[in-house]
């Protein structure tokens, strides 16, 4: 292949063929690496799927995940999201795609089968992919996203695991050296820390020289700490061709940004702020960013104000030159452009369950039992630090008791050809879209300027 062939970085621009090339793109969230409140069912993804194996058995499991996998997306979707003006996709993935935790040292053919199956629709309709590695052994976060049910962070505590990531990544990077259509490899999303040794950028040093033995032609994407948003433990670049990619929640970490303190102006203004502080990060690397996420929670009761949400992060986005994979295309009516009918039997299967949980739910139950356990005298002078980190293991509890007192009951409500039959409801024609969500992609996207 040519080198013209392949987007490249040169300065802080992307670039192909010697022209500057701008990206407006969608995460395919919960697709590869399932994410409970995208789902609609409490748990990380192998927690998740050990319930369903419980109530089942593992050939139900499966061909549930099969047919799961096979109904999200298909062409119909790469059609839609052309003519919203869409040229890249980033897609997250589980390493367990690739990896069995039983045989590490086998190399799993499952990862390649759906990364090749959506390649031919990216080539068909102009499309760039972007893989994501979204969960790792151990998980590289403390949260359900890194498939993690511990609330430890625990790919940073033992070399072996990041061994195995490096390794991987260089034969993913052997399959795909060739292929133009790859815009480049998403190393690693959100890790985060907590408080571990500085060994960010020690691996990203090792996955780039792993990758660059095999293919020289893609680019090399890196997230910062702190959920991809604090570029401080990354030192300095030793490729010429990697670029940053952060992620972009204010209202997360600033909920007040909803409410009425903020008018509309005012919380752009305040976003404007964040974003700038993040993107620091751009000129003191001399590379391009790309915001590989931002989004907002979405219902037909909020639609105005979370299309105004998106509207301004995007503007904002595009005034900095910053391309960007909006989160997320679709998913059990959370953050979705695309969701399951409400009529559908999956969407009725998941109202049930948020009768007793929620993500939000969740994460308000495990402050309070950390707030219980700070009554105890001798652990009362608990700072907020201690107490933030430990949430995220009084959630690892829930995990377990959500999978046994909520989810499998519900589950084994079903007859086996019934829940088998579940996954049809993902696919497009099955789908409501919000229509001033696709209006928006319409108007903001850089391809359709």
């Amino acid at each position: 292949m040519k080198k013209q062939e392949f987007v490249y970085i040169e300065e802080q621009h992307f670039k192909k063929s010697g022209q500057t090339i701008k990206f407006s793109g969608m995460c395919i969230g919960s697709w590869l690496n399932i994410e409970h409140f995208m789902f609609g069912m409490p748990g990380p993804e192998q927690v998740i799927c050990h319930t369903i194996e419980k109530a089942f058995g593992k050939q139900v499991k499966d061909k549930f995940i099969m047919e799961f996998r096979k109904d999200f997306l298909d062409e119909k979707d790469f059609i839609f999201m052309k003519n919203c003006g869409i040229n890249l996709l980033r897609v997250p993935f589980n390493y367990r795609l690739f990896i069995d935790d039983e045989y590490p040292d086998r190399l799993k053919e499952e990862g390649f089968f759906w990364f090749d199956r959506i390649l031919d629709f990216c080539r068909k309709y102009g499309i760039y992919l972007m893989p994501d590695l979204h969960s790792v052994p151990g998980g590289q976060n403390p949260d359900w996203h890194s498939d993690n049910y511990t609330g430890v962070p625990q790919f940073w505590q033992y070399q072996i695991f990041r061994k195995q990531i490096v390794s991987l990544w260089g034969k993913i990077a052997a399959y795909y050296k060739d292929e133009p259509m790859i815009l480049g490899y998403d190393i690693l999303n959100e890790p985060y820390l907590m408080g571990v040794a500085d060994v960010l950028d020690e691996f990203y040093k090792a996955v780039t020289e792993e990758i660059r033995k095999e293919d020289k032609n893609h680019i090399i994407f890196l997230e910062g700490d702190h959920f991809a948003m604090d570029f401080r433990r990354i030192k300095n670049l030793t490729d010429d061709n990697t670029a940053i990619t952060f992620h972009f929640y204010p209202t997360v970490w600033e909920p007040e940004l909803l409410t009425d303190k903020y008018s509309r102006s005012e919380r752009k203004l305040r976003f404007e702020i964040i974003l700038k502080e993040i993107i620091q990060v751009r000129e003191r690397l001399q590379v391009p960013v790309l915001c590989g996420e931002f989004g907002y929670d979405i219902s037909p009761a909020n639609i105005g104000k979370a299309m105004e949400l998106l509207e301004d992060t995007i503007e904002l986005l595009m005034k900095e030159e910053i391309s960007w994979t909006v989160w997320t295309y679709k998913d059990a009516q959370a953050l979705g452009c695309c969701y399951p009918r409400k009529e559908s039997s999956w969407s009725k299967f998941t109202d049930r369950i948020h009768q007793y949980w929620t993500h939000y739910k969740e994460m308000d139950q495990a402050k309070e039992l950390v707030e219980d356990i700070c009554k105890i005298p001798e652990f009362a002078r608990a700072d907020e630090w201690i107490k933030y980190c430990m949430q995220f293991r009084v959630r690892g509890i829930l995990y377990q008791f959500q999978s046994e007192y909520i989810l499998l009951p519900e589950l084994k409500k079903f007859e086996q050809s019934k829940f088998l039959q579940l996954p049809m409801d993902w696919r497009f024609e099955n789908c409501t879209i919000y229509k001033e969500y696709e209006s928006l992609l319409k108007k903001m996207s850089y391809c359709l300027e």
